[in-house]
């Protein structure tokens, strides 16, 4: 079978009273880890857990070696590492070492300081995350719920990390609550997975691929030959900000495009995401035809136009010059 040991250092004690329990039931350890895998072979084994404290200046494996070695000495048999936890036997119970349980209490007595400076550190980094993804984002971050759950995920993250960071704390502290946080952690967890799961899910499902229609933007607006039964779908986007629509097509002479369409459920929304496109080329060159129409120069020409009609902003681009067709493009779309 296999058991979940997440315990923390200041838990050696439990780590102990669980191998011994599951051990008077017949089950011991074949492989040490956050998920241990136990055997039942009605031996039974007395166990005993201790921390593998090391001085900086000793090298690690010396310094465990050494550790080992002084346990053997005093007949102790060595089962296996978990972390810090190294784990002995023996043939009767035994208390640890006098010297080995005043380190152990010398040890832990810094904990509560550690515990909490690594609290703080979590705390600002979540705040950084938290402005990274809370800033200014693009309109491609919320094509469809599943990409809009999967963006602000992070959030739900740290708040679990800080979660099990206090959790450290109140272990430290010594305080009752202890088991309920530690719950409350793999809770959060188990439903940010879920989450992930269900926005990748989301996500691949609100996209798709559909058949050409009369409103989809084409090189006939453009007056060239156009290319639908190489290019016969275009994309399909939807969540509960915005409907969307792409497609590209390049006919054979060369001439290429690619348009989006995207429809806000608000007039707010769609001016709130136009001007965030039209500063994304704050530094290109550009013709302002009015206030909702835009000519950019993103090559040799100005082949970009971005236009905005009611709760609709459209933006188009292509290989060649949009000068002479923006109008074209503007009457398609009206």
């Amino acid at each position: 079978m296999y058991k979940l040991l997440d315990y923390d250092i200041t838990e050696y004690k439990q780590l102990e009273n669980t191998l011994n329990e599951l051990s008077k039931q017949g089950y011991n350890p074949t492989s040490l880890g956050k998920i241990s895998r136990f055997k039942k072979n009605d031996k039974h084994y007395h166990y005993h857990v201790d921390l593998f404290i090391k001085k900086a200046t000793t090298p690690k494996r010396k310094a465990l070696h050494d550790f080992i070695n002084d346990y053997e000495r005093n007949m102790f048999d060595y089962y296996g590492k978990l972390g810090k936890f190294i784990i002995f036997t023996t043939e009767n119970n035994r208390t640890l070492p006098k010297e080995r349980q005043k380190a152990i209490d010398e040890y832990l007595s810094t904990r509560k300081i550690s515990a909490t400076t690594y609290f703080v550190l979590w705390i600002f980094f979540a705040f950084f995350v938290a402005q990274l993804v809370l800033q200014k984002n693009q309109i491609q971050e919320f094509l469809t719920n599943g990409s809009i759950l999967i963006h602000y995920l992070p959030l739900f993250l740290f708040a679990t990390i800080l979660v099990r960071s206090l959790y450290k704390i109140v272990l430290a502290c010594q305080k009752n609550f202890s088991k309920l946080i530690k719950k409350l952690f793999y809770i959060m967890s188990i439903l940010i997975c879920l989450a992930a799961l269900f926005g990748c899910v989301l996500d691949i499902i609100e996209r798709k691929n559909t058949p050409l229609n009369k409103n989809i933007l084409t090189l006939e607006v453009f007056d060239k030959e156009t290319n639908k039964k190489e290019y016969p779908q275009y994309k399909q986007t939807k969540s509960f900000l915005v409907e969307a629509s792409s497609y590209f097509e390049k006919n054979k002479q060369g001439d290429l495009m690619y348009s989006k369409d995207y429809h806000f459920k608000s007039n707010e929304k769609t001016n709130t995401f136009f001007k965030r496109y039209l500063d994304t080329y704050a530094d290109v060159p550009v013709i302002k035809i009015d206030k909702n129409t835009y000519l950019f120069k993103l090559d040799t020409s100005y082949d970009t136009l971005l236009y905005k009609n009611g709760n609709h902003f459209y933006f188009v681009s292509a290989n060649f010059s949009l000068k002479n067709y923006y109008q074209n493009i503007i009457q398609f779309y009206k």
